[in-house]
């Protein structure tokens, strides 16, 4: 099945590593994060967008690899992603945004 889309290879990628991914903190996927855009900051500095771009799509390879940490399914991820788009996303993204500038100030 095809659950992720273009994303369902990444996920089936790291399938093999499974029991590791699911042994390690959440902390460990919060550093790879900040590594990859370190990363892909680089990348950026450099001119190289498709390194960049490259970065940007192991950050959403680590993000199905947190999921995958929380116990969920590719079917389960997929169905979470529509209903958080519909619930959260959809005709709000101007209130997102002003919302992590008013907390966060970003």
């Amino acid at each position: 099945m095809n659950q992720l889309g273009p994303f369902q290879s990444m996920w089936q990628a790291w399938d093999e590593v499974h029991d590791d991914l699911m042994g390690k903190p959440l902390s460990h996927f919060r550093r790879s994060m900040e590594i990859q855009f370190d990363e892909m900051q680089d990348h950026i500095d450099a001119g190289d967008r498709e390194a960049a771009a490259r970065e940007a799509a192991d950050i959403i390879g680590i993000g199905l690899n947190c999921l995958r940490w929380l116990g969920y399914s590719p079917a389960e991820i997929a169905d979470l992603a529509q209903a958080r788009t519909e619930n959260r996303m959809q005709g709000r993204t101007p209130e997102i945004l002003d919302k992590y500038q008013r907390l966060h100030g970003i």
